[in-house]
């Protein structure tokens, strides 16, 4: 199973009442909101966890360049 970067969302139509459940998985988040969320106070310990090793399987550096 892929890794999850938060729950997966049930989002429904209201005009049709049809319902899609979105999935948030790692592999399919970019690089920048990894950085971003990885160097954010309010994330907790297992999902930084997770968030460098899939930043280290990607090859990108863990920090997001500083903007001049």
């Amino acid at each position: 199973m892929p890794i999850k970067f938060k729950e997966s969302q049930t989002v429904v139509n209201r005009q049709t009442k049809k319902s899609t459940t979105q999935h948030f998985y790692m592999h399919a988040q970019s690089t920048p909101l990894l950085q971003k969320t990885l160097a954010d106070d309010n994330t907790r310990g297992p999902r930084k966890q997770k968030i460098r090793n899939e930043l280290v399987r990607r090859g990108a550096p863990l920090q997001a360049a500083a903007e001049a």
